[in-house]
C-alpha cells in the first residue's frame, strides 16, 4: 500500500497512526504489530458488515514501504461524537448527544448478530490470563467471574466510546473500530464503556452509567459487577499510563452476586 503526499494525520495511538488519504482512512500500525492482528481486525469488520449496522467498508490490507501493516477503509465525512460533545459541554445539546450515544449502543446490542463472531468470554479470559503481574489467585478469581460471560448473545463492540461514532454531514451515523467486537453480555460491554468514559471523558461517566442503566433496563449493580473483569482485561494491553487506574478498579467492591 502506498500513501499519497497529501495524506493528513488524524490520530496517533500507542500502536498506530491514522490518516485520511483521499477517499480512504488508513491505519498504519507499528512494525511490531503482528500481521494476524491486522487481518483479524479486517475480518471482524467484514463479519459485522453482514449485520444491519452502518460500518466502514474494508478496502485493503497490505504493507507500507517500511514493511509495517496497514488497513484502509472507505472515508466517511463527518465529526466524531466526542468532538461534538466537547463543543456542547455545559449545554442541553450535550445531554441530547449522550442520549443519542446510549441509544446507539443499545441498538448495536439489540441487532441480530452475524455468524462467527468470537465469544466475549473467551477473549476476556485469554486477556486476563496474559496479565502475569496480577497475583495468580486474583487472576484465577477474575477468570472464574469472566466465565459467566458465556451466557451472552448480544453484539458487544468492546470499545464503544464517542470517538468511535461519526455523525455524518447529513446526520447519518457510522460506527467505527470493530477490532474488539464479540458476542456476549450487554452489561459487560457497558462496563467497558463506563471505564473508557472514566479514563477519557470523566465528567460524563456517571451520567452515562445512569442513562444506560435506565434505557437498557439493566441494574447499575450488574454493570459494576464487571468492572474488575474489564479492568484486568485492559491491563493486558500494557498501556502504562492507565495501569495505576486499572489496578484500583480490579479491587472495586461490588454488591451484585
Amino acid at each position: 500500500m502506498q500513501l499519497s503526499d497529501d495524506k493528513v494525520e488524524l490520530a496517533r495511538r500507542h500502536n498506530k497512526v491514522v490518516y485520511r488519504d483521499g477517499d480512504r482512512i488508513v491505519k498504519v500500525f507499528v512494525p511490531t504489530k503482528p500481521a494476524a492482528d491486522v487481518f483479524r481486525e479486517a475480518l471482524n469488520l467484514a463479519r459485522i458488515s453482514e449485520s444491519s449496522l452502518n460500518t466502514p467498508q474494508v478496502l485493503e490490507v497490505s504493507q507500507v514501504e517500511d514493511g509495517s501493516w496497514a488497513l484502509s477503509t472507505k472515508y466517511f465525512p463527518g465529526k466524531t461524537l466526542h468532538d461534538l460533545m466537547v463543543e456542547a459541554k455545559g449545554t442541553p445539546k450535550f445531554d441530547e448527544l449522550l442520549e443519542q450515544f446510549v441509544d446507539l449502543q443499545i441498538k448495536v446490542q439489540d441487532t441480530e448478530p452475524p455468524a462467527a463472531l468470537n465469544p466475549q468470554r473467551d477473549k476476556v479470559v485469554r486477556m486476563i490470563g496474559r496479565v502475569k503481574s496480577l497475583d495468580p489467585s486474583a487472576r484465577y478469581d477474575l477468570q472464574m467471574r469472566a466465565d459467566r460471560l458465556r451466557n451472552g448473545h448480544s453484539i458487544c463492540h468492546g470499545d464503544f466510546n464517542p470517538t468511535n461514532v461519526i455523525i455524518g454531514d447529513d446526520g447519518e451515523v457510522m460506527i467505527c473500530d470493530w477490532t474488539h467486537v464479540t458476542i456476549g453480555l450487554p452489561d459487560a460491554d457497558a462496563a467497558m464503556t463506563y471505564m473508557l468514559f472514566t479514563l477519557e471523558f470523566p465528567e460524563a461517566a456517571d451520567q452515562y452509567l445512569s442513562l444506560f442503566s435506565k434505557k437498557a433496563d439493566i441494574p447499575v449493580q450488574k454493570i459494576r459487577y464487571w468492572l474488575p473483569v474489564v479492568a484486568a482485561a485492559e491491563l493486558s494491553r500494557n498501556r502504562k499510563e492507565n495501569e495505576e487506574f486499572l489496578r484500583t478498579w480490579i479491587d472495586v467492591a461490588t454488591d451484585y452476586e
